[in-house]
């Protein structure tokens, strides 16, 4: 019995053994020093420069500058050459109304100024438009820029509707104030479920007129 006690115990202790040496070591967990953190950011900081020197060469290439663009856009409309037309902003004294702005004042010929107006209250925020001016009336406009939906402020911005404010003299808008909905709604442009976008059509008449005005124009 004893021998069979000792043959026993020494298999246990074999068997232990065996689990022990068996067993999978621990690798010990790999710690960031303060030079992989600094690589880390550097890189970044890399991604970061070429990233945007990459954009800028982007919009360098891509930008369209406004006042070559109406220009061409006014020459073609009054058959005149788009280097004879003179920027003349800085003649008049009023181009805003409240949040609708004229950005810039364009000379066309003897009889036409063009007035590059950001009109606010619309869907989108704002809309861009080209309003011409001719002995104090309203005599072409369209839009350069809008971002309204195609399908319901869009209907509003179409030529064939803004034509409307041909002939509307300028004298006769009010220029107190921006447009509210009851005003747009009673505009000759509305359309139904459209409000905003024929807000920024009304308030671009109406800051145009108040920029006419200010250089001693018909609603002087």
């Amino acid at each position: 019995m004893a021998e069979e006690q000792v043959s026993l115990t020494n298999t246990e202790e074999t068997t232990d053994k065996q689990n022990t040496v068996a067993a999978p070591e621990k690798k010990p967990k790999k710690v960031r020093t303060l030079n992989d953190i600094l690589k880390c950011a550097l890189v970044l900081v890399l991604i970061a420069a070429v990233a945007g020197v990459l954009l800028g060469a982007i919009n360098y290439v891509t930008y369209v500058d406004p006042e070559n663009t109406i220009k061409e856009k006014v020459g073609s409309l009054y058959d005149v050459s788009a280097d004879s037309i003179s920027n003349v902003t800085s003649e008049y004294t009023a181009l805003e109304l409240d949040k609708s702005k004229v950005n810039a004042v364009y000379e066309v010929n003897d009889n036409v100024t063009a007035f590059y107006v950001k009109a606010s209250g619309a869907y989108k925020g704002t809309v861009e438009f080209v309003v011409c001016v001719k002995d104090g009336k309203v005599d072409e406009i369209f839009v350069y820029s809008d971002s309204e939906t195609v399908s319901i402020g869009g209907k509003v911005l179409k030529q064939k509707n803004l034509d409307q404010y041909k002939g509307v003299l300028l004298s006769s808008v009010d220029t107190t104030s921006l447009a509210g909905s009851d005003e747009a709604k009673a505009s000759n442009v509305y359309i139904s479920g459209a409000t905003k976008t024929t807000k920024a059509v009304v308030n671009a008449i109406r800051v145009t007129a108040k920029a006419y005005a200010s250089r001693g124009g018909e609603t002087a």
